[in-house]
């Protein structure tokens, strides 16, 4: 699900099933509360909407963290945090888990397009979101990425809107990732609890304790149709990039820790069903099958559309940023100007 805008108003959509853009149409979404807006036909859509990269300025957010930088100043990753906290509502004396995002500042194609510098500082974020999250009551990290490499379909989407399509009607089958929702690279740093917790908020839904199960719902193996890529920087993109290739360059990525295996797989099928039942159990959400990914496993998460749980969510995110920013300070670091080399992290016991 992609965000997308008429000049109006800003909506997110989805093609609904049906395969080519020929046969399909477009859901709208109200991106704020997912109520849904309406259905548009593919040559309607192409004509009145215009894709939005919502990552153009991540440092104007409100949930902004910082920036990793080159040796000369050049902003390279930049970190953000999700506005919708996992377990909101966790107890007394227990706060909202954050759920990070490292954005590449230049570039909105997958990993598997990055540079080396960028793939550095990249590997340097996740190294002090890993510190920042064990020094959180002893919190471990999961990396998870959605991509769709190089990004054919952003392009597509803009030349069909302005008309200058390069040889190919606006009917060309679309190739994106269905399981990425926005059109700029990013990595999910999800935050694992060291054991198991409950979380209240889906306890008072269920009407009984829902217990997450942090850490051990992960393990560091894949199986399944997941396809293991060596994680350093030099040789990191073009192992993805290979390894996607049978799957159109889409593709979803999964890693246990900073030193944990590097697993990429299609975003349909058993391997990425596994992770989200991870994810799932992790968190004490559920995992189900998702119609607008054909039947594939997603978590379902509790939405922002209630006002009460929305200005929850940006209390607990604007705790998590004071956190990080004392974190980093701690290490005399300049969060708006993270070196790649940042210093190395404790290990989790």
């Amino acid at each position: 699900m992609w965000t997308y805008s008429d000049g109006a108003r800003t909506v997110k959509g989805y093609w609904r099933p049906g395969g080519t853009a020929r046969a399909g149409s477009w859901v709208l979404v109200d991106p704020a509360t997912g109520n849904l807006q309406g259905v548009v036909p593919v040559g309607e859509f192409s004509r009145r909407f215009r894709p939005v990269d919502v990552f153009a300025d991540v440092t104007a957010f409100p949930t902004y963290l910082g920036t990793v930088t080159a040796p000369d100043g050049t902003a390279l990753v930049d970190l953000v945090l999700d506005r919708d906290p996992f377990m909101l509502a966790n107890g007394p004396r227990r706060v909202a888990r954050p759920h990070l995002l490292m954005v590449p500042r230049s570039h909105r194609d997958g990993w598997s397009c990055a540079t080396a510098a960028e793939l550095a500082a990249c590997q340097a974020a996740m190294t002090l979101v890993t510190a920042w999250y064990l020094s959180l009551d002893g919190g471990h990290v999961v990396f998870c990425a959605n991509d769709s490499p190089p990004n054919l379909d952003y392009l597509r989407d803009a030349e069909a809107a302005s008309g200058t399509l390069a040889g190919r009607g606006t009917d060309a089958a679309t190739t994106r990732n269905p399981r990425q929702d926005v059109q700029h690279a990013h990595l999910h740093a999800f935050y694992a609890e060291p054991g198991r917790t409950e979380n209240h908020e889906s306890s008072a839904v269920a009407g009984h304790p829902v217990m997450a199960e942090g850490q051990r719902a992960f393990s560091a193996a894949l199986g399944g149709d997941a396809v293991r890529v060596e994680p350093d920087s030099t040789r990191l993109a073009s192992g993805v990039r290979a390894a996607a290739q049978p799957w159109g360059g889409s593709y979803c990525s999964y890693q246990l820790g900073v030193d944990g295996p590097f697993w990429v797989m299609p975003a349909l099928g058993p391997s990425q069903d596994e992770v989200n039942r991870r994810l799932a159990r992790a968190d004490g959400l559920q995992a189900e099958p998702d119609p607008n990914l054909g039947g594939a496993i997603n978590v379902v998460r509790p939405s922002l559309g209630d006002a009460e749980r929305l200005h929850a969510a940006q209390r607990a995110t604007a705790q998590q940023r004071a956190s990080f920013e004392a974190f980093v300070a701690q290490r005399g670091l300049n969060a708006r100007s993270l070196p790649v080399g940042v210093p190395g992290t404790p290990r989790a016991r």
